[in-house]
């Protein structure tokens, strides 16, 4: 004699969920979200430059240091 019931898959114990169909899109606000990132990709592209303008002005700088220490 077999006790253990049978489970289900999850998949099979959800409900059939009606699909959700996206709104509208804004043209608007796809063209302000659109702007807001080119200029948050211009703004991180000045930074990895300045970061990497501060890298070669500490090697250069460590360097003159090692040279004047010896």
């Amino acid at each position: 004699m077999n006790n253990s019931t049978l489970e289900t898959p999850p998949v099979e114990r959800a409900p059939n969920l009606a699909r959700v169909s996206r709104p509208l899109v804004n043209p608007e606000e796809l063209s302000q979200l659109k702007r807001e990132l080119l200029q948050a990709e211009v703004r991180l592209a000045k930074a990895r430059a300045t970061v990497a303008g501060t890298e070669v002005d500490i090697k250069v700088l460590n360097a003159r240091m090692k040279a004047l220490t010896k």
